[in-house]
């Protein structure tokens, strides 16, 4: 059977419990004060196969109390807010926002958070193929211009919000310039969509190729 020693590392456990009682009466000796933050606003546990329609608050504005030397080094990346949408289903939501959903360092209470409640609408998820529509810009130099524009791949899967889904017709292109230009273009570019709901459901570049052709005189 181990023998215990009770007085075994006694300096250390006395050097110990000193220190701990000092912090203590710095705490205890600082002045309680409260400040303003504004933390950002996470979405967690999001349902598959929900789509949020419309934009979701990024921040949120907390009232803070603790301590005068904890909150002078305190930033706002030092906290969060979090709604958690496991429950949430298609239409208007409305979710409260409380103190108890801001996770805070320690000795930092939240006491206000402002909103209180946070309104999200929801939508089914929906994906389908549509055309991509190559764009460019400029004029070709004087005596040419611009014949056949084609893009590689010429369809993508659009994915996002049921309403949103149903309504768009392309992706688009970034723009390749033929400005000056008197030969063919071609550029690999960024595919996406006009309607920020929008996304390319597996995100690939497009090769544009803007033909540049010289203008003949009639016989």
């Amino acid at each position: 059977m181990k023998t215990i020693k009770p007085l075994q590392h006694l300096g250390l456990k006395a050097l110990s419990v000193g220190l701990a009682v000092l912090l203590w009466l710095i705490v205890a000796g600082e002045e309680t004060v409260e400040r303003g933050l504004r933390v950002p606003l996470e979405l967690q546990q999001f349902p598959a196969g929900l789509e949020l329609h419309g934009e979701s608050p990024a921040f949120v504005d907390v009232r803070v109390r603790g301590a005068s030397g904890t909150l002078s080094g305190l930033s706002s990346g030092d906290l969060f807010a979090a709604i958690d949408l496991h429950t949430a289903r298609p239409g208007a939501r409305l979710f409260q926002l409380t103190p108890e959903q801001v996770r805070t360092p320690f000795g930092v209470q939240v006491v206000q958070v402002t909103p209180s409640s946070v309104a999200l609408t929801f939508e089914n998820s929906k994906a389908r193929m549509v055309p991509v529509h190559p764009l460019w810009e400029g004029i070709p130099e004087r005596g040419y211009f611009v014949g056949e524009v084609t893009a590689a791949p010429k369809m993508v899967e659009v994915a996002g919000p049921e309403s949103s889904v149903d309504q768009v017709t392309e992706a688009v292109t970034e723009p390749i310039s033929v400005a000056g230009m008197r030969q063919t273009v071609t550029e690999t570019v960024t595919v996406g969509f006009v309607d920020p709901a929008l996304r390319v459901k597996s995100p690939h570049p497009a090769t544009v190729s803007v033909q540049v052709q010289i203008i003949r005189a009639k016989d």
